[in-house]
């Protein structure tokens, strides 16, 4: 006889296990702590980069301003704006960051406990089938 319960069950677990449950079991070989820092570290190259190729970008924008002030030598105001704008715009991407990775993560370790469960639920299904199989013997 066909279980129900038992095939909704495990079609559940191999939709997950097909799905999501790849980037999951990648995820889950990290600590918390270790995923969001690497995760941060990638974040930090990335913004820095980013910051980098905007500079590039004004500086080719306002090339002959900047060359006035250059031979003036007067670049000082300047290199102090780009230095506060570049820790005000790092601090706000690595926050959001942080938050980004650590919801990833928590959500990730959910799923993880409902496989879990469900796994559990499935493996004690057929723990009664087998005892009342024996029963019957």
């Amino acid at each position: 006889m066909i279980n129900k319960d038992r095939v909704r069950t495990m079609t559940r677990l191999a939709i997950y296990e097909e799905g999501q449950g790849v980037a999951d079991d990648k995820m889950n070989g990290y600590f918390k702590n270790d995923y969001i820092v690497g995760h941060m570290v990638g974040s930090f190259v990335s913004g820095t980069i980013a910051c980098l190729l905007i500079v590039f970008v004004y500086c080719c924008y306002y090339y002959d301003t900047l060359m006035l002030r250059l031979f003036e030598n007067d670049l000082g105001d300047l290199v102090k704006t780009f230095l506060t704008l570049y820790a005000a715009f790092m601090i706000f991407f690595l926050a959001v960051s942080f938050f980004v990775y650590f919801w990833r993560y928590n959500a990730t370790s959910g799923r993880i406990e409902r496989y879990n469960r469900r796994l559990n639920h499935l493996k004690e299904s057929y723990e009664k089938e087998d005892k009342h199989a024996d029963n019957r013997i």
